[in-house]
């Protein structure tokens, strides 16, 4: 027996939209650094943001992240309305802390329309090796060069963290170079793990764990910039320990800043 079946005819519409294209969407919204090395001393840096003129931001905010854990806030700048189109920046937070040298500082930017989405755009900003004036000194103070845990060496760490020491090293030789006429005392610093309540514990810990390491990584770094070029007869270096800390021992999440090299240039 012959079956009948229903046909059904599917008619598909297709809308067209002349809408302009979300420019928080857009691929190309990309951030502008104006040096590829920022070095404060040379002038200030000019941040270039994605143009986002004639979309409906109500929101906006640029953070710029410590190079190290925890990865805190350094300085951001926050606004109502359109953000502006470009930053300028002289290196310093709000409490006119300078950027340390020779380190790549994390930048986020984040606006948000009127829908409530937000279009999140990252890039970063990497310090050159520059000096900062010290009485009748120079000093570089580079807190980016990560070693293995207690030994004077990077050996067995991630290949990112050993290029990185490198292309620290490198930047390095090259500010002393361009000083050729200075000698350089590199300093090894560390910091404290004993509570400063504990005298007797922090008296051993100086003495025979802190300065013994530090000497013997600003050593490492004196025959690293050896094998750049830069004349052994210019470079000493010494272990200073836990003696001089940056961040306060109640500041644990500033502790990386004590666990830093410092090259004080003189004439």
């Amino acid at each position: 027996m012959k079956k009948n079946f229903l046909g059904f005819v599917i008619f598909s519409i297709v809308l067209s939209c002349a809408c302009p294209p979300d420019p928080l969407e857009s691929p190309e919204s990309q951030i502008s650094i104006s040096s590829e090395y920022f070095d404060p001393n040379e002038g200030p840096l000019t941040i270039t943001l994605p143009d986002l003129t004639g979309f409906p931001i109500i929101n906006w905010k640029v953070e710029v992240f410590e190079p190290l854990a925890p990865d805190m806030v350094f300085h951001e700048w926050t606004g109502s309305g359109q953000p502006p189109r470009q930053i300028i920046w002289d290196g310093k937070n709000s409490q006119e802390q300078l950027v340390y040298a020779a380190s790549e500082y994390p930048l986020v930017y984040t606006a948000q329309n009127r829908a409530g989405n937000n279009r999140i755009v990252s890039s970063s900003i990497t310090v050159d090796a520059f000096t900062v004036r010290d009485g009748a000194s120079l000093r570089i103070t580079v807190p980016s060069i990560i070693f293995a845990p207690n030994v004077d060496n990077w050996n067995g760490l991630d290949p990112d963290i050993i290029a990185n020491n490198e292309w620290i090293i490198s930047r390095i030789a090259l500010a002393l170079e361009n000083h050729g006429e200075y000698s350089v005392k590199v300093e090894g610093h560390a910091n404290y793990t004993v509570n400063p309540n504990n005298t007797p514990g922090r008296q051993y810990e100086q003495t025979y764990e802190l300065m013994p390491l530090s000497r013997q990584r600003a050593r490492t770094v004196v025959n690293e910039l050896v094998k750049l070029g830069i004349l052994s007869s210019r470079l000493s270096y010494d272990g200073m320990g836990g003696a001089h800390p940056l961040a306060a021992w109640e500041d644990h999440d500033n502790w990386w800043k004590n666990r830093r090299v410092e090259f004080i240039l003189t004439y």
